[in-house]
């Protein structure tokens, strides 16, 4: 190949290159959680039920496993998280009909218990990271997770206001804060909170993940054990048969 043409190729390879650098500026986040940090999900439990039950159940878990689970007591569940006349052993349900839900967003509100399994973490992170304003859209936010979403910015007065930046076809590459519609928190205060959300919907998902991977490790040291025991008992039942 000539050095005319090679330089041709190098150029093209370069400009996709950084044509998708750019795109990439906007991707999923990490919420670098972990499912053993009780202090994390009391939080996010917490922030839940001042946020979100008003619209969103977590049907499949109990107020009752919730407190024992985050090592809290009755006190704790029933001034931070209920909120109201509810069983503690019943399931944690929103207040609102359905129907109402349907009339007033299009469609009734979700329940959650799943979502960390069925979208991912990651998603969660991101989707609650990533509400932009947007005046052609009905309830003033669109999100770049979900376009189009119906859900209002619950969590504007903490994060704040912030655009879109898009790229010349019209791809969002970055998000940028509104001047004068700051929240309440900074942008790193934000994301911990929202990680502590994530952190909670996660545990929902799956409430027994972290005692189970407590017991995997038992279970794995059990085997590598006995595994030994084993061996050294084959090679004892072995020694004058071989002979």
């Amino acid at each position: 190949m000539s050095m005319k043409k090679t330089g041709i190729v190098l150029s093209a390879l370069l400009t996709f290159a950084f044509a998708g650098s750019a795109k990439a500026e906007v991707g999923m986040m990490d919420p670098n959680i972990s499912h053993h940090d009780r202090d994390s999900i009391r939080k996010g439990a917490e922030l839940f039920a001042e946020y979100c039950v008003g619209c969103h159940s977590v049907e499949f878990l109990r107020y009752e496993r919730l407190m024992d689970d985050v090592g809290e007591d009755e006190a704790w569940i029933e001034d931070r998280i209920m909120h109201g006349d509810h069983d503690l052993h019943g399931h944690i349900i929103s207040p609102m009909d359905p129907e109402d839900g349907e009339n007033w967003f299009g469609l009734a509100p979700p329940d959650l218990s799943l979502t960390a399994r069925v979208e991912g973490e990651d998603w969660i992170y991101t989707y609650l990271n990533t509400f932009y304003v947007d005046d052609e859209a009905e309830v003033g936010y669109n999100n770049w997770v979900q376009e189009g979403t119906s859900m209002p910015h619950i969590l504007q007065a903490l994060q704040g206001d912030q655009k879109a930046v898009k790229d010349d076809d019209g791809n969002i590459v970055d998000f940028e804060m509104v001047e004068g519609a700051e929240g309440r928190l900074s942008q790193e205060e934000y994301r911990e909170v929202t990680a502590q959300l994530t952190a909670f919907l996660s545990y929902a998902a799956e409430p027994i993940r972290a005692d189970r991977e407590r017991m995997g490790i038992w279970v794995v040291l059990f085997m590598i054990v006995f595994t030994g025991v084993f061996y050294l008992l084959y090679k004892e039942y072995w020694r004058d048969v071989k002979k």
